[in-house]
């Protein structure tokens, strides 16, 4: 592997069917990239996303590259806390499993800001609520087991 290596070509070879993985930003960069990587190898993923908007162009655009793609979006906003909550509750309607969980989403270098809770919005994002999230999907992540989580 090199710099110039793809995720496509990293994945190659790995059969992901039947295998359920949810992926937190899942709508720009690098969080769209696994989604749609996950995607092409068979996975049926749950793109997480801030804005419905957002969910549905980013499974728009997997599509495009693997139209036959198993693909729903969850809406979970990062800075609060009962999003979160009411993400898992409907992770857990959608799947009775889950194998991946990938707590990509994040941010850096914004304002000083405080989440609708008062925790400091940085923070939140980056750890608390991938803390929360993952410990409330952990009944899922051992029903998948072997399963991963990736942060």
């Amino acid at each position: 592997m090199a710099f110039e290596t793809t995720t496509d070509e990293v994945i190659s070879g790995v059969d992901l069917a039947g295998r359920t993985a949810l992926v937190t930003g899942a709508t720009t960069g690098l969080g769209l990239e696994t989604a749609r990587t996950l995607a092409g190898a068979g996975a049926r993923v749950i793109v997480g996303s801030r804005t419905v908007e957002k969910g549905d162009a980013a499974v728009a655009a997997i599509r495009e590259s693997v139209p036959d793609a198993e693909l729903s979006h969850v809406q979970m906003d990062l800075a609060d806390l009962a999003s979160v909550r009411a993400c898992t509750d409907q992770v857990a309607t959608q799947s009775d499993v889950l194998h991946l969980l990938i707590n990509n989403a994040g941010i850096m270098f914004t304002p000083e800001g405080r989440t609708v809770e008062g925790h400091e919005l940085q923070y939140c994002t980056n750890h608390l609520v991938h803390f929360v999230l993952t410990n409330r999907l952990v009944p899922l992540l051992l029903a998948g087991a072997p399963s991963r989580v990736v942060c």
